[in-house]
């Protein structure tokens, strides 16, 4: 009798786990939609509800970052803090749910690189970040790490990580463009 009972609360739990994952899902699909369609407030709205309905999916975490990124070039500065408390928490949760989780180590190393010194941001800030990014994915972490560089002015090892990444992905549009720019303003000095 308990084995049965054990059994059925498992198919139950299993079951509303994927009935979650379904609405999370067709929620998600929506607010991709919504934003496509140029109305981020509501498509803000419906992922905030898509979490709610699985709350423990790194990718939704990350998928709701980076339309808050677009949100937030769209609100008066009194509104920008509060965004991007919501963007960097988002980015937080992915990696606390999976810690291999890519777009939210990446999407810390930019939220620092990004924000002003008065909200936090600085290369020092992002830089464990990209070398989260970069223990995961070498190349790809040479792309963060030349950003924290450049944002240092360190110009030359910009350059070098920017044509690590190159190295092995010379279609990596990121790192050829970055290499580009580095190498223009090294010129220019």
């Amino acid at each position: 009798m308990k084995s049965t009972i054990a059994i059925v609360a498992v198919l139950f739990t299993a079951s509303a786990t994927f009935a979650a994952n379904e609405a999370a899902t067709a929620l998600a699909t929506e607010a991709q939609a919504t934003l496509k369609a140029g109305e981020t407030k509501p498509a803000l709205a419906l992922m905030e509800k898509a979490i709610e309905a699985d709350p423990n999916d790194a990718t939704l975490q990350t998928d709701y970052a980076q339309m808050l990124v677009t949100r937030i070039n769209e609100v008066n500065f009194m509104v920008k803090g509060m965004v991007a408390g919501k963007m960097l928490k988002a980015y937080e949760r992915s990696v606390e749910i999976d810690p291999n989780h890519l777009t939210g180590w990446i999407g810390l190393s930019r939220y620092y690189l990004n924000a002003p010194a008065i909200a936090g941001g600085s290369a020092d800030k992002a830089e464990p970040y990209a070398q989260e990014v970069h223990k995961r994915l070498a190349w790809l972490g040479n792309t963060e790490l030349a950003l924290v560089a450049e944002k240092r002015g360190d110009l030359a090892k910009a350059a070098a990580l920017f044509q690590a990444t190159i190295d092995e992905r010379p279609d990596h549009g990121e790192a050829v463009a970055g290499l580009k720019r580095v190498t223009s303003a090294a010129a220019a000095k």
